[in-house]
């Protein structure tokens, strides 16, 4: 793979995160071919080391159980630095916890792509992969996350983009042109 635009990290990973549907892994692929950074879904691997769904671990094991996988992940990420470094595209609750908030924000530099409710109502409705969405009224659950969890998004960003509107690859020039400047002054 040849990237188009390399980006200086200083060994350091990009990190993506925001509520579910709001285009981690979408936007993550896009900055992985841009960069030639590998991309590290974090719900993936976790699922390929336990051999579950997250929905399974959600039914079986509880959120709890989940949130501790991630801080586990983020320990081991954190503690054996990658190389290259990977974009990492980060389950949607992963800022629940305060110790992720700060693991994330000293492993790499953190984008919260923000999206309205309004938006990812229209971009989850149909999902049947999202675990917090089986509720009689997924419309108030969403509206619940993005008011609890928005703060803490904002807590442990670097910096913010707004995505309810804007085409991906838009999204991801942005993000690219964040990360050099986050890393040109490090």
């Amino acid at each position: 793979m040849n990237p188009t635009h390399p980006i200086e990290t200083h060994g350091r990973p990009i990190i993506l995160i925001g509520l579910m549907g709001c285009g981690k892994t979408t936007i993550g692929k896009l900055v992985s071919k841009r960069t030639g950074m590998p991309l590290l879904d974090m719900d993936a691997l976790i699922e390929e080391q336990v051999g579950m769904k997250i929905s399974q671990i959600f039914a079986e094991q509880g959120e709890a159980h989940f949130r501790m996988l991630e801080t586990a992940l983020l320990r081991y990420l954190a503690e054996h630095p990658q190389t290259p470094p990977p974009i990492i595209s980060t389950g949607g609750g992963v800022v629940v916890r305060p110790e992720n908030r700060q693991l994330l924000r000293d492993l790499g530099f953190v984008v919260w792509l923000n999206v309205s409710p309004r938006s990812l109502l229209h971009r989850n409705i149909r999902s049947s992969n999202r675990p917090l969405l089986q509720t009689e009224n997924p419309a108030d659950t969403i509206y619940r996350l993005w008011a609890e969890r928005g703060p803490l998004y904002k807590e442990t960003a670097h910096r913010i983009l707004n995505t309810s509107r804007t085409e991906v690859g838009e999204v991801c020039r942005r993000v690219c042109a964040l990360a050099e400047r986050f890393f040109a002054h490090r």
